[in-house]
């Protein structure tokens, strides 16, 4: 597992973990985090998500790192995503994966229970593998319908 403390998140405004455990595939954190250093170089002294831009380095920011996403979706062909639409489809991914919603919220950073607004959304999409898996099918269940009042 790798760890790292960010001096400041959205939510965490005076520090936070990070962490990631090395996984298989093209989303593999550590070769992402790994192919970076190697390709950006990072200086010491600077910022660790720093890449190189003209004679020096910039930080990566919110909008520089969603620009770019954008830009690459469109060149692949695909609908760029915009705002929490990378969170959202993360989620969505862990969830046709079987993880627990407990775990979602806590892997996604979520603080409140937001992230059930998104789900009702998708609930087409995700009704077949949920349905296939009794226990998670009334796990979703539980977080997306509404109680019921006599």
């Amino acid at each position: 597992m790798t760890n790292f403390r960010l001096p400041r998140t959205k939510l965490a405004l005076l520090s936070e973990d990070v962490s990631w455990v090395q996984q298989q595939g093209p989303s593999d954190p550590q070769a992402a985090f790994q192919n970076h250093i190697a390709v950006n170089n990072p200086p010491l002294d600077g910022h660790l998500f720093a890449y190189k831009h003209k004679d020096g380095y910039c930080p990566l920011t919110k909008s520089k790192f969603t620009t770019t996403l954008s830009s690459t979706a469109k060149r692949a062909g695909i609908k760029p995503i915009q705002g929490h639409g990378v969170q959202i489809r993360s989620t969505l991914k862990y969830l046709l994966c079987n993880i627990p919603f407990d775990v979602i919220k806590i892997k996604g950073c979520w603080a409140s229970d937001t992230f059930l607004v998104y789900l009702h959304h998708h609930a087409q999409i995700l009704a077949p593998y949920i349905q296939a898996s009794p226990p998670l099918h009334k796990s979703f269940l539980c977080y997306t319908m509404p109680p019921v009042h006599h």
